[in-house]
């Protein structure tokens, strides 16, 4: 679905965006350097690091921020609409990352990550890559979000959007544990089918409400001149038709 709404450019939001392409990108280059990291994405071998959802969405969120710094230096229309509509699919999703992550990982670090050997510590990621991974996209999608965007449009059918984006996640990795004997975060392998089930459906709702939460706190923080001006433009025509 494109999505046709008007993108705000100014130096602050070139700025932005640069400093989210120079941060995703180095995320991503940190996860191809031969090391422990790559090591232990790599330890179950089908589908490799592109079986994690902080992945996928990384590279959603890299395009995104790549399409806004494009249409920041050539406004062409067609870019903000392909801008817009990568941001409809992952302010959401990389909101629900973040969450449940830093939510998991305050629970229990074993749920996430997996021993590199029986009887050792879950594996831990360095830092600034795990803020880089888990945290910063989120941030930065939602700054931008909220300061250069418009809302996200009503009629995008969020509940459509959000059942085939868990639907299409869900099968890809089920389809990778398959193949591999296991999953990618331990927290499924406990599982049972109707408990793994129950949980992939509980995110529908949660990514739902993580798209109305965000335009609720688009429009307090952006108020309604936010709002799209073909649709102030409409209005203005219909009333320069009432008062001939």
């Amino acid at each position: 679905m494109a999505v046709k709404q008007p993108l705000a450019r100014s130096p602050a939001a070139t700025l932005l965006h640069l400093v989210a392409l120079a941060v995703l990108s180095w995320a991503f280059h940190q996860l191809f350097l031969p090391g422990p990291m790559t090591d232990f994405m790599h330890k179950m071998q089908y589908g490799g690091r592109w079986q994690y959802l902080t992945i996928l969405s990384l590279a959603v969120s890299w395009a995104t921020f790549a399409f806004a710094l494009l249409y920041d230096l050539v406004p062409v229309p067609l870019i903000a609409r392909i801008k817009s509509t990568l941001a409809l699919l992952v302010v959401p999703i990389e909101g629900l990352v973040s969450v449940l992550y830093w939510s998991i990982m305050a629970v229990d670090p074993a749920l996430l990550n997996p021993a590199v050997a029986p009887g050792e510590e879950p594996f831990r990621i360095p830092l600034k890559l795990d803020l880089a991974l888990h945290a910063f996209p989120a941030i930065l999608l939602w700054l931008d979000f909220l300061a250069f965007s418009p809302p996200l449009p009503r009629r995008a059918r969020p509940a459509l959007i959000a059942s085939i984006a868990t639907a299409s996640y869900c099968v890809w990795m089920e389809y990778c544990a398959a193949g591999n004997g296991q999953y990618p975060y331990p927290l499924f392998d406990d599982m049972s089918p109707i408990a793994r089930s129950a949980f992939y459906l509980v995110q529908v709702p949660v990514l739902i409400g993580l798209f109305h939460a965000a335009n609720g706190v688009h429009h307090l923080v952006r108020g309604s001149s936010s709002r799209q001006p073909e649709a102030q433009a409409v209005r203005r025509a219909e009333n320069k038709v009432k008062a001939l």
